[in-house]
């Protein structure tokens, strides 16, 4: 059996992935751009969440 407490050091960030796969589809990168603004406003939202 494997140990499932162990953490998966293979990970990937959601802006990893954005950036990866819009380099890789060779965009204008305006898609790129609102999705990491919407990541950003996301976290945002959850720190004063968190904080509240």
């Amino acid at each position: 059996m494997t140990d499932r407490s162990a953490f998966d050091t293979n990970v990937i960030t959601m802006t990893r992935f954005v950036m990866e796969e819009g380099r890789r589809a060779k965009g204008t990168g305006e898609f790129t751009q609102l999705l990491n603004s919407l990541c950003t406003a996301i976290k945002a939202i959850s720190t004063a969440v968190r904080k509240a």
